[in-house]
């Protein structure tokens, strides 16, 4: 039967077959007609073509670029993993630049050292306002003992105040509770240096308002108790501020010891005294 697309169905279907035979007629002698409908047809759809053509290209160009954007986004991210990696190593290589500045500053500061010497790593610090203690990563095993004195690059750094098996505890000059029998490096009147809490800076006390002290003047440790050996740097004498309300003279020092960035010291077995056995 013939469809419904074109006729309804209450046509006869004779009726249907005359007008489609008419309609092929029509066609027939119009195309003939019309040489050039083709070549019309042709160019109407040349948009068309141009157009699906630039779209498909505009679509190559996004899937390009999302994809760039998925692979750059890709590198990245690994590129972040790398960074994240290498930063412990960049942050060891950092340390270890510095302790080996400073071994070389030991190195310099002690070309003879007034004994035997044993390097320590510091692992640990404790800088409050009272107490400037830190902390290395040698004990008895090593033979430390308490009251063990310390250098570092420039001088004497502080004295060992506690032990444990693998580590001790350091309180430097600064320590409110350090007071190291000291002279002035150009003449034997003898002095005491104290710590501040700051270690940025000493203090002499008990000098009285005339002192012979001038400021510049180079410090070391006397020898006097036998707890360190003579001759130690300890700082330079920095101001000397003489208040007249005050019977003494405020005297400030600065280390020889950089004692806020130690990284290294020295601990030191003065000469004639032996190591201490190692505890199993």
């Amino acid at each position: 039967m013939m469809p419904s697309l074109f006729f309804p169905r209450r046509l006869p279907q004779s009726v249907r077959l005359l007008a489609l035979a008419l309609l092929s007629v029509f066609l027939s002698v119009f195309t003939q007609g019309q040489g050039d409908l083709r070549s019309m047809a042709l160019d109407a759809a040349l948009p068309v073509q141009w157009f699906d053509s630039r779209t498909a290209a505009l679509w190559d160009e996004v899937v390009g670029s999302l994809q760039s954007r998925a692979a750059l986004e890709t590198e990245n991210a690994r590129l972040r993993q790398a960074l994240a990696a290498a930063q412990p190593l960049l942050l060891d290589r950092d340390i270890l630049r510095s302790e080996n500045r400073q071994l070389l500053a030991l190195l310099d500061s002690f070309p003879q050292a007034p004994g035997r010497v044993m390097a320590a790593r510091v692992v640990a610090e404790n800088f409050t306002a009272g107490n400037q203690i830190i902390t290395v990563d040698h004990g008895q095993n090593d033979g430390v003992f308490i009251g063990q004195a310390v250098l570092a690059a420039g001088g004497l750094a502080g004295q060992v105040v506690a032990v444990g098996t693998m580590t001790s505890q350091i309180a430097l000059l600064s320590d409110l509770d350090s007071s190291v029998p000291a002279q002035s490096a150009e003449n034997d009147q003898p002095l005491l240096v104290n710590g501040t809490g700051d270690p940025r800076e000493l203090q002499i006390p008990f000098q009285a308002r005339n002192t012979p002290l001038r400021a510049g003047e180079r410090l070391v440790t006397s020898g006097l108790g036998g707890r360190y050996p003579p001759g130690l740097p300890i700082g330079t004498i920095q101001s000397i501020r003489r208040n007249g309300t005050q019977a003494f003279a405020d005297i400030l020092v600065h280390p020889a010891v950089a004692l806020g960035r130690l990284n290294t010291v020295l601990l030191l077995w003065p000469q004639g005294q032996q190591q201490a056995t190692k505890t199993p």
